[in-house]
This record gives structure tokens, sequence and C-alpha cells, in this order.
């Protein structure tokens, strides 16, 4: 066997390609760098601030598998309910292009970005 031998494929989502008697196991557990997040922002709460004050937003991999198909196919069917609604794509991936292009098509405000971390303060808010 060679030493760099990998005899077993372990798979982060299911979202991923898929390989033979490979598996799918989440590793990296949960960064504490989201719970302290999560703890300010309780704390905003509890003191009757608001929390949330921007709109919604979408952060994986820019791949159809990661459900970008489904979420625009869903903003497509109820854009005259969610008229107001501005939404942020965050992902970097081989389908970027054509999510960019299925989102320019909707008439909502849909913005597409490259991937950032998941506890960036850009979140936050």
């Amino acid at each position: 066997m060679h030493a760099y031998a990998c005899p077993q494929v372990i798979r982060l989502s299911a979202a991923t390609q898929n390989y033979t008697e490979s598996i799918i196991c989440n590793v990296h557990g949960v960064n504490p760098k989201f719970l302290e997040i999560g703890e300010k922002k309780r704390e905003q709460q509890q003191k009757g601030d608001k929390a949330f004050t921007k709109g919604a937003y979408f952060i994986g991999k820019m791949i159809w598998n990661k459900g970008y198909k489904e979420l625009l196919q869903l903003l497509k069917d109820h854009q005259k309910e969610l008229s107001a609604l501005e939404v942020d794509l965050f992902g970097s991936g081989e389908d970027s292009n054509e999510v960019h292009k299925a989102a320019e098509k909707l008439q909502l405000t849909v913005r597409v970005h490259p991937a950032r971390d998941h506890a960036d303060a850009l979140f936050h808010e």
C-alpha cells in the first residue's frame, strides 16, 4: 500500500461528489465564534434592542446541490409577495456564473457575492 493511500473517503455533505464506498460525516463541529455571536445577539434582544437589522442571506459553496436552485425557484414563485425582500448570496464554486445569471432574472433584489467566512462581521446583522 502506498504511504499516501486513502482507505476511506469521508464526505462532509451529501451535496458533494459521491465516491464508491464513501461515508458522510460532519467532522468539524461548531466553531466557538458562532456561539459568541449568538450570545451577543441574545444579549441585544434581552436589552430590547433589535438584534437583526438586515435582510436574508444564503451562504454556501456555490454549486446547485447546495440548494441554490431550490432557493431561486422559491424566490421566483413568490416574487410578488416578497417584493420588498433583499437577498444576498455568498459563495464560490463551479456553478457561480449560472447562479448569478439565474438571480439576475428575478424581479427581486438579489445580490451575488464571493465566499466569505461564516463568522464574518458582515453576517452579524
